[in-house]
């Protein structure tokens, strides 16, 4: 009877072992793919940032971007991206001499037509707006946006003498790169530019090799850069579809239109700037891109120099689609602004031009 016991308690023994060791097994085999997803999805992640599909960290139009970002730290490349030379079609419209700019081009980037232009293709000097150019540059060349670059006298010396717009580094500061790419777009630092253009590149002009080699690159053949402000050279031009299909390349990129289509930016305090710094958008600060019906501006970019006139391009949002407008050579900077938002509307949402009570026009 004893015996029968025994054999009996080690039998249900045995039981709970097998069913233990079964079970352990298949908790070994449930985590080992939980664990394999996970990390599948973790890559996943890190692919769409650095391809430019997740979306950066910070704020909208309007707003002051976050100082804390953390999809801007990895670098975006720039097989996802494309773009395509826009065609006139029987509804492209001539611009009418009423509108200030001597060059000007409006495409719907989505349908890559032509809807309204003037001298679209004709050789003209884009001034800052050669900054979109050297934005895209860095950003798809820096590792990390959270990086630092000394900033020395040649790259604010030298643009002080020239007259040149600057974001307000000072030499021996030690900025994020982050920081200097905002004060790019948003001031059109001349100074920020400098300082990317070396740490990318370790010099101006092998930086500017890379943005005439994305040019070719991208089919602009109207376009060659000279250095990476807009200061103005005789080889330094481009045309307005040419300058019109870089900011449709650059809004494509997740950092681009974040800095392109931010009001404010603020940069703490350092020892050099006490007081840290302010960079507000000259785009923005002469507009609110919200002035006519069923149209919304979401970002853009001025310019000006003696030669080149006052230039402006901008994206706009209206009915949906993604409309491009570039004009250069306008006689001053509130008829850019105007006929800015006038030709939104009138060309594209099919609107009222814009009237304005300054007297500034």
């Amino acid at each position: 009877m004893e015996k029968k016991k025994r054999s009996k308690f080690f039998a249900v023994l045995m039981i709970i072992i097998i069913v233990a060791v079964i079970g352990y097994g298949g908790f070994l085999i449930y985590s080992t793919e939980y664990d394999k997803q996970e990390a599948e999805f973790v890559n996943v992640q890190l692919s769409d940032v650095r391809t430019g599909t997740s979306e950066v960290s910070g704020t909208s139009t309007q707003t002051t971007t976050s100082l804390s970002t953390t999809a801007e730290t990895t670098t975006t490349t720039a097989t996802s991206i494309t773009v395509v030379r826009p065609v006139k079609t029987e509804d492209s419209q001539r611009f009418p001499n009423e509108y200030d700019a001597d060059f000007a081009v409006l495409i719907n980037a989505d349908r890559n037509e032509v809807v309204a232009y003037k001298n679209a293709n004709s050789k003209m000097y884009p001034a800052s707006l050669t900054k979109i150019m050297t934005l895209i540059i860095a950003v798809e060349n820096i590792e990390d946006l959270n990086d630092r670059v000394k900033i020395t006298d040649d790259m604010v010396f030298p643009m002080i003498e020239l007259d040149a717009s600057r974001a307000g580094f000072l030499p021996d500061e030690t900025p994020k790169l982050r920081d200097v790419l905002y004060g790019l777009v948003l001031c059109s630092g001349a100074d920020s530019a400098m300082a990317v253009s070396e740490y990318v590149a370790g010099s101006e002009e092998a930086f500017v090799e890379m943005m005439n080699a994305k040019a070719e690159e991208l089919g602009l053949d109207g376009t060659h850069f000279a250095n990476a402000v807009g200061l103005h050279d005789k080889e330094n031009y481009s045309t307005v579809t040419d300058m019109a299909l870089i900011l449709e390349y650059a809004i494509q990129n997740d950092i681009c239109r974040k800095i392109i289509s931010a009001y404010e930016y603020k940069v703490p305090p350092t020892e050099q700037n006490p007081e840290g710094l302010t960079f507000t958008s000259n785009f923005f600060s002469r507009m609110y891109g919200d002035e006519m019906p069923d149209v919304t501006i979401k970002g853009g970019k001025t310019g000006y120099t003696d030669k080149s006139g006052n230039c402006i391009e901008s994206y706009a949002e209206i009915n949906g689609e993604t409309y491009i407008l570039v004009l250069c050579k306008c006689s001053n900077k509130w008829n850019a602004i105007y006929d800015t938002l006038s030709l939104y509307s009138v060309y594209g949402a099919g609107g009222e031009k814009y009237i304005s009570s300054s007297s500034k026009r």
